[in-house]
């Protein structure tokens, strides 16, 4: 099959259905698409003509897993998340959802629609479809929304089973352990520039009021790092907007960046393949933002209390008893019969463990988005903004999208605004009672008083995943938090008031771990006196906490901090079946374990400075095995490569062609450069895009995408980018047109049939 076949159209004219006007697509040599519209609804069509184009993979994935089809679409391996997301009714609650959308809304969605299926017809269909045999059928407004649903929601309610489960079989204080504490002088989001200062743990009094039930594994967490700083402080005098999105490393990647124009609105940034944007990243000419996952929580776990009366389950409810309603789905699996799977459904949400036809008690999962959003009111308010404050209004009307975000204004303004409807209830980190209308909740919290902060006087707003704000503030936002990367940044970006777009890679390329500072000071102050640890003792003590590609020092504390887990907080959880082995939860856990000194994980009879010993003897022996003798050749990359992998790209005979990787990489899930995964398994997840806007000039903005902006594994566009990541490069962002026509590579005009 020669290339030319399954690449798509970028020169020429093509007439295509549903324009209102004329639109021209200039594709750069970067691969970025920029598009000249004559209306904003012909703008939005484009984008969804361009991700149809280069995309339409990805989409076909997206919108299968939504709706819970992906294992039709290609093996029963994906089973398991069909049956969940069809348990949990993505597709179901997006259909309701469209129903009451707003006008504008539904010009946004369905010229999106409109282009993605204009994509689809003008061909050619991507390689994928061909190997599968598939063929796509048309997008709906209902696609897109369903796929938000399903990027939004989250595993807070499996997180909360599994705590329920942890409380259960070893007590309140192994449950306290699970929840991720805030240290005294960590950094908070807002107000700006302050610490944490309450001593105790930052969900104690949730920790106490303590239900449980059996339930499943805990989940992981996406992060990301985004500051902007103020033009006081800036050698311009105009703001710096500057973000990098954490999130799975994929082919095709999770992000697609475009510059529409139209006279409505010129915006540019990163896309999410499936919905219009851009949402999370970007800027409009005069205002820019970033942000980072705020981990709302939007779910509760209700334990359901199920009645028999011969005419079919029932669920107690205040002294009385509601009948559930039943759902039969039938899922399609690609090569074998189908399967039929029962959905049983409370007041609450659906049940997610157990069987109301046999069990006394099950478990129902309720979503704070389960009831129709409205995100997309408030994208036109973001795109036309010329001042911050302006756009916090946008901001505040995004129902699903769960962000801190952070943005600037060429007036020199900058502000943070945390997005998302939140549900208003006491904290529960365990399933609570359904039966008795003790844990209902009061509406959501008001968008005018969620967290927010504008003009702080240090002059940066950054964060990291970090704690929101104060122990004061009057609702709950959610139990996920983690310190390293904000209190690192914070470390950085203080001190200075001179800041350039050149000095922003310096930070974002920074690979030092505050995690790992601390097991060097605490590995340096243990007796050790197990034989074959002294060495590696030395070797650790001496060591910064920078995880450098080529450190020694960085692989012996990677092999040790899961050698210690190993002794430890593994054996006392009985990982993996309630946390992921050799994860990153296991790191902060035992980290915060020995900052406590506590004796909770340790074996009866165990100190940490015996623990430590016998860690580091092991690790001494394991690296040596795997790596030789010589230590001066030990490099952290080596156990330590990222990797890019197309979901055909499983099969070894299409490995080559789908998957782009190995590399070694520095860095690690605690540090600014973040490159995360299990220990002593490639990276899968990390630094999946990286900006960097200067409010003074916003023509040609850095950027760079891995591995590329194409999904065709035949584009010169699909990998082109990843060398750039790696290094720490960046390419421009267009926006004027004489660059952009500088840099084309192609130009495609699309005229209404």
């Amino acid at each position: 099959m020669t290339e030319q076949a399954v690449l798509p159209r970028i020169d020429g004219e093509l007439r295509t259905e549903g324009l209102g006007a004329p639109v021209r697509i200039v594709r750069d040599r970067w691969g970025v698409p920029h598009v000249e519209a004559q209306s904003a609804r012909d703008a939005f069509f484009a984008q969804g003509f361009c991700l149809g184009q280069d995309r339409g993979w990805q989409l076909e994935l997206y919108r299968h897993m939504a709706h819970g089809r992906a294992a039709s679409l290609l093996n029963k391996g994906l089973l398991r998340i069909d049956r969940m997301n069809r348990t949990l009714g993505f597709g179901r609650d997006a259909a309701r959802e469209w129903e009451e959308q707003s006008d504008e809304a539904r010009m946004i969605l369905q010229a999106y629609a409109d282009g993605i299926n204009a994509a689809i017809a003008a061909g050619p269909a991507p390689v994928e479809f061909g190997l599968l045999g598939h063929e796509m059928q048309p997008w709906s407004p209902v696609d897109s929304l369903a796929i938000l649903k399903m990027v939004s929601a989250n595993v807070h309610w499996a997180t909360k089973i599994g705590n329920g489960e942890v409380a259960a079989r070893l007590g309140i204080d192994a449950l306290q352990a699970l929840i991720p504490d805030v240290p005294a002088d960590a950094a908070l989001i807002a107000p700006a520039g302050a610490s944490w200062t309450n001593g105790a743990h930052a969900f104690a009094g949730a920790l106490a009021d303590l239900e449980s039930e059996p339930g499943t594994r805990r989940g992981g967490l996406d992060g990301s790092n985004c500051w902007v700083i103020d033009g006081a402080h800036t050698s311009s005098g105009k703001p710096l907007v500057v973000g990098d999105p954490h999130l799975a490393f994929s082919v095709p990647p999770q992000w697609y960046v475009m510059h529409l124009q139209c006279p409505e609105f010129t915006v540019a940034g990163p896309c999410s393949p499936g919905y219009p944007g851009p949402v999370y990243y970007g800027h409009n000419t005069q205002i820019g933002w970033t942000m980072t996952h705020a981990q709302g929580d939007r779910w509760d776990v209700y334990r359901e209390r199920i009645v028999r009366n011969g005419s079919g389950p029932e669920a107690e409810w205040l002294g009385g008893s509601e009948p559930l309603q039943q759902r039969e789905e039938v899922i399609e699996i690609r090569d074998e019969d189908s399967v039929t799977q029962t959905v049983w459904s409370t007041r609450h949400g659906p049940v997610v463990h157990g069987d109301p036809e046999t069990d006394d008690e099950v478990l129902t999962a309720r979503f704070g988005l389960a009831d129709p959003c409205h995100d997309f009111d408030g994208m036109m308010t973001i795109f036309t903004a010329d001042n911050i404050h302006d756009a916090r209004q946008g901001f505040r009307r995004y129902d699903s999208i769960s962000g801190n975000f952070c943005f600037a204004d060429q007036q020199g303004d900058i502000g943070y605004q945390y997005t998302g409807r939140i549900p208003i209830r006491e904290v529960k980190l365990t399933p609570v009672s359904g039966w008795d209308g003790e844990h209902e909740w009061d509406g959501d919290i008001p968008a005018d008083e969620l967290p927010q902060d504008l003009n702080p006087a240090n002059g940066v707003i950054i964060t990291a995943n970090n704690r929101t704000t104060t122990d004061d503030y009057p609702y709950y936002l959610s139990f996920s938090q983690t310190p390293y990367r904000a209190d690192r940044l914070r470390e950085l970006l203080q001190g200075r008031d001179d800041w350039s777009p050149e000095d922003m890679p310096e930070v974002q390329s920074d690979q030092t771990s505050l995690h790992a500072r601390f097991m060097v000071e605490r590995v340096g102050r243990a007796t050790v006196t197990a034989n074959g640890a002294s060495e590696l003792h030395s070797m650790i003590s001496g060591w910064d906490g920078h995880m450098a590609v080529d450190s020694a020092a960085a692989l012996a504390y990677y092999e040790f901090c899961e050698q210690l887990i190993s002794l430890t907080v593994r054996p006392y959880f009985d990982s993996p079946s309630r946390l992921a082995a050799s994860s990153y939860e296991e790191m902060r856990i035992l980290h915060e374990q020995l900052q406590a000194d506590s004796a909770l994980t340790l074996p009866d009879g165990k100190t940490w400075d015996g623990v430590i010993g016998e860690a580091l003897a092991t690790t001494a022996s394991v690296l040596t095995e795997r790596h030789g003798d010589d230590r001066s050749q030990w490099r952290y990359g080596d156990a330590h490569p990222v990797t890019w992998r197309h979901n055909l790209g499983r099969d070894p005979e299409r490995a080559a062609r789908f998957n782009v990787g190995d590399f070694p990489k520095g860095g690690d899930g605690n540090t600014p450069n973040n490159a995360t995964g299990l220990i002593n398994q490639p990276a899968d997840h990390g630094v999946s895009y990286r900006q960097i806007f200067d409010l003074s000039n916003l023509n040609g903005a850095r950027i760079v995408l891995p591995p590329g902006n194409s999904g065709r594994p035949d584009s010169p566009h699909y990998s082109d980018h990843i060398h750039k990541w790696l290094e720490m490069e960046y390419f421009p962002l267009y926006i004027e047109w004489n660059d952009i026509e500088a840099n084309s590579e192609g130009s495609l005009t699309l005229t209404p049939a």
